[in-house]
């Protein structure tokens, strides 16, 4: 993973959990991952985080009739 990239995260605090799709911004001094979502950064442990692979398909690419 390398920062810039989209991951998809579950973040949870008593009372409270996110689940989301945020931008991966590097690692902590303690391991934990940092990602940014709705403005904030979240330090994340990794096995709560997974990158997404976002691949075009070549039917996007084809000229459409008008």
């Amino acid at each position: 993973m390398k920062i810039g990239d989209l991951v998809e995260f579950s973040y949870g605090r008593v009372g409270a959990q996110i689940d989301g799709i945020g931008i991966y911004a590097g690692t902590t001094e303690t391991g934990e991952l940092k990602v940014l979502f709705a403005g904030k950064a979240y330090e994340i442990r990794e096995q709560f985080v997974k990158a997404l692979s976002m691949q075009r398909s070549t039917a996007a690419n084809t000229p459409l009739d008008n």
